[in-house]
């Protein structure tokens, strides 16, 4: 069962504001790495690049820590050869779907901090209230075990066409998981 959460119009509200503040703070910039982190991302991350007004080059990592479950991964695969060797002492913002654990995050700031960057900046659509990783830039604040789907994010590679953001029933335990 599928419940809004967060309209089109609510979204691209949450967008404009994040790209301001992006522009402010990367203006005169000669160059800024954008460095997609999830596929859950693509969506939010096409809208956001479209409004930023400094130049960048856009990335995709290859990070994958979900496998069509409602519960992370405790596994991490991050595929290093899709993120550039070096990113020449410039700046760098990594545009993350929905920040939880952080462990996506940590590991990608890991590897672009070891490539040369200047500056790492994180920005997630959505953060969960119980994580202890912070966003520099984020869109909205998610419950802990509130799962959500839309606007890129997915179950099982479903509903990421949604132009808003829904919440979807899931009752998980360690044996089964079935949506209500």
């Amino acid at each position: 069962m599928l419940s809004p959460l967060y309209s089109e119009s609510a979204i691209a509200d949450r967008v404009n504001d994040i790209a301001d503040k992006l522009n402010a703070a990367y203006k005169g910039n000669e160059l800024v790495h954008i460095v997609v982190t999830l596929s859950g991302a693509f969506i939010f991350a096409a809208d956001l690049i479209r409004l930023l007004n400094f130049p960048i080059v856009v990335h995709f990592s290859g990070a994958a820590p979900y496998r069509g479950e409602s519960e992370p991964q405790s596994d991490l695969r991050v595929n290093a050869d899709e993120i550039p060797p070096s990113f020449g002492n410039r700046p760098v913002v990594l545009i993350e779907d929905i920040l939880e654990s952080g462990k996506t995050v940590k590991k990608l700031r890991q590897i672009v901090a070891d490539r040369m960057a200047s500056s790492i900046e994180v920005v997630a659509l959505l953060k969960r209230q119980s994580s202890d990783y912070k966003a520099d830039y984020f869109g909205f604040t998610l419950p802990k075990g509130l799962f959500v789907v839309g606007y890129g994010l997915d179950l099982d590679g479903r509903y990421r066409e949604m132009k808003e953001i829904q919440t979807v029933g899931i009752i998980a335990t360690q044996e089964t998981r079935t949506m209500c």
